[in-house]
């Protein structure tokens, strides 16, 4: 079910350490098949560093900070939700808020993550290539690209 008490707003650096239990939480619980390659400071840092340089918005359910996602230009860099926020809205109101003041979008989606994929699929991005594995990970991924008709 949907929750209807979803807000977006604008991240800012008294976020982050909610962000890093995100990203942490979402890659441990609903990509189990991810190497942990950074420690926890690092993706501090990573995410920090984000927040400096692109358009960080998080989805508040409730008024509690359940996901975000980071864009820099017409890339989606993150889209993370909590997995106690999956399928409650919160990842389809981060996007439609990108979506909503963009002409386009591209983003990379690891080609095990199939619930991600779907999830992409359904809002309207279509596939532009795949590739081997030619990222931090070294895992087969998938470019997605949306474009606003």
């Amino acid at each position: 079910m949907v929750d209807q008490h979803i807000q977006i707003r604008a991240a800012t650096e008294k976020d982050l350490p909610r962000l890093v239990e995100i990203f942490r939480a979402s890659r441990q619980k609903l990509l189990p098949f991810l190497p942990i390659l950074y420690s926890r400071e690092q993706d501090f840092a990573h995410l920090k560093d984000l927040l400096s340089r692109g358009d960080v918005k998080i989805g508040l359910l409730d008024h509690q900070l359940f996901g975000f996602l980071v864009r820099i230009d017409h890339w989606i860099a993150h889209l993370y939700v909590h997995p106690d926020a999956i399928g409650k809205g919160v990842g389809k109101a981060l996007l439609d808020d990108a979506k909503s003041r963009a002409r386009r979008l591209e983003l990379w989606c690891f080609e095990a993550n199939l619930r991600a994929r779907q999830f992409y699929e359904q809002q309207g991005f279509a596939l532009v290539r795949t590739t081997p594995g030619e990222n931090d990970e070294g895992l087969p991924d998938r470019l997605y690209r949306w474009v606003r008709d």
